[in-house]
């Protein structure tokens, strides 16, 4: 589960709902309002840690009363390995940070601020929306896929991004 403190003094709680083909079909959350709310105003949350969530408001919810559906719909256009793009809102608290986290070679792919590569898999982290969107694109199988998206949610959340949603093409 992710949590988010909302204008300082709100507790959001939310979980990506995943389809077969580890694409995001829905959040499940404390509140559909707030999920919407802050990836329209991301400045309004910061991703905190389960540990800070309950220190500050004890104890935590266990299940999520509210599910907001995401459109879903892959895109298949060959049988090449598939790309997963997840999109997050929000501004990095530093872009060197991220890509220093992910290990990432610099690019000279237009708006792609670093590539990283592992066995099997290779992202890229792109600035889609001068600097308050930003979308990580994953070639991997679904296999390695499945290993590697949720740490790559993960990791951006610790740096102020807050995922939107996971898409596949082919």
């Amino acid at each position: 589960m992710d949590y988010y403190l909302i204008n300082g003094a709100e507790l959001h709680v939310e979980e990506f709902v995943l389809a077969d083909d580890h694409t995001a079909i829905a959040i499940d959350c404390t509140s559909a309002e707030a999920a919407m709310r802050i990836r329209r105003e991301p400045a309004l949350a910061r991703s905190i840690s389960r540990e800070e969530a309950s220190a500050a408001f004890g104890v935590l919810p266990a299940q999520l009363s509210d599910r907001h559906p995401l459109p879903y719909a892959p895109l298949v256009l060959t049988d090449a390995e598939p790309l997963y793009r997840t999109l997050f809102a929000g501004r990095l608290s530093t872009v060197d940070d991220l890509i220093l986290a992910w290990e990432m070679m610099p690019s000279d792919e237009p708006n792609v601020a670093g590539v990283a590569r592992r066995t099997g898999a290779e992202w890229r982290l792109r600035d889609i929306g001068p600097g308050v969107a930003w979308a990580v694109d994953l070639t991997a199988s679904p296999d390695r896929a499945a290993d590697l998206l949720p740490d790559i949610r993960t990791t951006a959340r610790r740096f102020g991004l807050i995922p939107v949603t996971v898409e596949r093409f082919s």
